[in-house]
Parts: structure tokens; C-alpha cells; sequence
């Protein structure tokens, strides 16, 4: 290897450019809309609700969600990690953060539209329907994870010589319909 650079840290993809704010609010999106299907379809079994055929839901509501929220998670884990708090701390703080946008979002489409997608009124450790706070240990495993996957979507990179190589545009140039500024 080149440059120093351990193989835990070298890019994915070929030397390009790493993805940008959009780029990263669409990956995060669908990634929480897989965590939310994962988590949807395992919880229905256990409970009973579901069958070992792991129906999983979620809701088009929550691909913006996921995606502002985690854009906003990489933010806090930095600050977090420039300040030096632990890795136990920074994940407590980072549930606290899950709770505080799936409530504040749930509110916003209560406030907007009537009516939220989800709706915790009958647990009993709700708080108005938007959040339940037994839920705290599976934010606080999402919270951990996060910190993998933001590490993971910061390695990403698009453009470069490589990517393009077999294509007939110029190796240097990504195609018209791939924007360099993802």
C-alpha cells in the first residue's frame, strides 16, 4: 500500500471524489429504511405479529427522516470525538438524538398533515404516540452502529480514471448522466 494508509482506511472505490451532502442524506436514507424493514420484521416475530417470513415495513416518510437525521448524527459524532467523550458516552448521547428527531419529526407530520405514520399510543412507555422510551436500547445499538456506518459512507468515493474505464467517455470525466458532484 501507498501513502501510509492502513487497509481498515483506504477508500472505496476508485481515487475520485468522496460523496457529497446529497449523496450521503440518499445512501443514509435507504440505510434506514433497511434498519427500519430489519428491525420491523425481527420485532413481529418475536411478538408474534409476524412469521418467519420477516415482513419488514417502513414508511416513504422515512427515507428524508433517516437522511437528515444521520447527516445530522455525523456532525454531533464529530464534535463528540474533538472533544473526547467516549464511545459509550457518544452513543447515549446519540440515542438521546434518535429520540429527539423520531419526536420532533412525528410531530412536525402530526402538525402538517393530521396524522403520524407511526403510532406508539398504546405502548406503555409512549410519550404522545411519537416515540416509546422502551425503545431505548435498540437507539442506543442504532447509535453504535451509526458511527460504523459513517466511517463506512466517508470512505466512499466516485469519479476517478477507474470508474469510468470501460465506459466511452473520457477516463478522467464521469458520463453526462453521472453528476461529478455527488
Amino acid at each position: 500500500m501507498s501513502g501510509g494508509r492502513s487497509e481498515r482506511q483506504r477508500p472505496l472505490g476508485s481515487e475520485g471524489q468522496p460523496l457529497g451532502t446529497f449523496a450521503r442524506f440518499v445512501v443514509y436514507g435507504l440505510m434506514g429504511w433497511c434498519i427500519e424493514c430489519l428491525f420491523t420484521s425481527l420485532v413481529d416475530l418475536a411478538t408474534g405479529a409476524g412469521d418467519l417470513r420477516l415482513r419488514g415495513y417502513s414508511y416513504l416518510w422515512m427515507h428524508p427522516i433517516w437522511g437528515v437525521g444521520l447527516l445530522l448524527g455525523e456532525q454531533l459524532v464529530g464534535v463528540m470525538k474533538r472533544a473526547g467523550l467516549s464511545r459509550l458516552l457518544r452513543a447515549t448521547l446519540g440515542m438521546v438524538l434518535c429520540f429527539a428527531v423520531e419526536y420532533l419529526t412525528g410531530a412536525g407530520l402530526v402538525a402538517v398533515l393530521g396524522l403520524c405514520p407511526w403510532d406508539y399510543s398504546a405502548a406503555w412507555a409512549s410519550v404522545n404516540g411519537l416515540i416509546r422510551l422502551d425503545y431505548a436500547p435498540y437507539w442506543f445499538m442504532c447509535a453504535l452502529m451509526c458511527e460504523f456506518i459513517f466511517a463506512l459512507v466517508g470512505r466512499v468515493q466516485l469519479g476517478g480514471g477507474a470508474a469510468w474505464a470501460h465506459s466511452p467517455h473520457s477516463p478522467t470525466e464521469p458520463p453526462a448522466s453521472l453528476p461529478a458532484s455527488l
